[in-house]
């Protein structure tokens, strides 16, 4: 059980890196798993995480609910809900250290396509289907996988309200069913339950401070933003 001094270091972490991905779209989740897994050890990190996480993409959904793209959510939830249970159950024997670094590979190659090339962009709706059979699955194993999908919703187009919304709406549902699957799995009881909902409570709070940078944020000042820390994230999935 942790003491005073790490539940209060644990709660601040919790708080910034919601700020984070309510701001960016993703990313806290990468930045808070390290933290938790410190304090937890590696195996009931990751259930932690989920909970905490599922409550935290559900307050930003509810901060940026007029500018949800449903369709992209609905086509995204086919894929990742069955594949995010799926991916549970091979969580418990799969290590998953190269995917981490393919995913960190795939990140700094996304973001220098984009600079080098001419921007990517997607107009056929369809291809959210895979995406989220793939980000389910990912996302089981290794606990958050928003830098993975983020790409894709830019490359779709979407506002900067738009793109933080949706982004966590879908994850919602995946989290929902990873959730679900852990505890089946009897790896989501009490111990990792409640510490969970303690610091989605905290990510709640975050997501609301975000919310008010978001609004204050330029278009080309968000897209820096993300960018910048894709390309911070994918380096450490590659080096740690």
């Amino acid at each position: 059980m942790p003491d005073l001094l790490t539940w209060t270091c644990l709660f601040l972490a919790a708080f910034l890196t919601s700020i984070l991905s309510g701001v960016a779209g993703f990313g806290g989740a990468m930045i808070f798993l390290p933290i938790l897994v410190a304090v937890y050890g590696a195996r009931p990190a990751v259930p932690i995480l989920t909970v905490a996480v599922l409550l935290g993409n559900a307050s930003r959904v509810y901060f940026n609910r007029r500018e949800l793209n449903l369709k992209l959510v609905a086509l995204f939830s086919l894929g990742s809900i069955p594949f995010a249970m799926l991916g549970s159950l091979v969580y418990v024997a799969l290590p998953a250290l190269w995917i981490k670094k393919a995913i960190g590979l795939f990140l700094l190659s996304s973001v220098a396509a984009q600079k080098l090339y001419k921007p990517l962009r997607i107009g056929d709706s369809r291809i959210f289907v895979p995406l989220g059979a793939v980000s389910g699955f990912l996302s089981a194993i290794i606990g958050g996988i928003g830098p993975f999908s983020s790409p894709f919703f830019l490359a779709y187009g979407l506002t900067k309200e738009a793109f933080v919304g949706t982004e966590a709406l879908c994850a919602v549902g995946m989290h929902l069913a990873k959730s679900v699957s852990y505890h089946r799995l009897n790896v989501l009881g009490w111990q990792e339950l409640l510490p969970g909902l303690g610091f989605g409570v905290v990510m709640s709070l975050g997501s609301y401070a975000a919310k008010k940078i978001l609004e204050r944020l330029s278009r080309e000042r968000f897209l820096l933003i993300v960018e910048t820390l894709l390309v911070l994230i994918g380096a450490l999935m590659l080096i740690a």
